[in-house]
């Protein structure tokens, strides 16, 4: 893959990272937040900058090991929150289609880092 093209895609996971950075912050902040959803809420900082910091760590070193760490934080964050979403009784379509799209975003995280790692093991 060349050098653009990896670049566009760290930089769109960025922005992944930093939608699950400010969900997380907004919810937050707000007073009297149940448990459930302060989990999430918390699952979601946490995961954003967790992936913001591989990502930085994938462009300045050469280390096989992040993108090993990049797919357990990945596969914990899916799993959680489908036991979130199906403990909080929410099983329709949407709900679904939410846990899609946020399996997508992951995805993108995931392959952004990948491809970082792999491209400075060639050089």
């Amino acid at each position: 893959m060349s050098k653009p093209t990896i670049i566009l895609w760290s930089i769109l996971s960025f922005i992944v990272s930093g939608i699950y950075v400010f969900y997380g912050l907004m919810m937050l902040q707000v007073e009297q937040l149940p448990a459930l959803p302060f989990i999430a809420a918390s699952m979601a900082f946490g995961y954003g900058l967790i992936t913001i910091y591989l990502l930085s760590l994938a462009w300045t070193k050469t280390d096989k090991s992040l993108v090993q760490m990049t797919k357990y934080i990945a596969l914990i964050m899916l799993v959680v929150q489908i036991a979130l979403t199906l403990a909080a009784g929410k099983a329709s379509g949407i709900e679904w289609l939410g846990i899609l799209i946020m399996s997508l975003m992951i995805g993108i995280n995931w392959f952004s880092i990948k491809s970082v790692s792999e491209y400075h093991s060639q050089d």
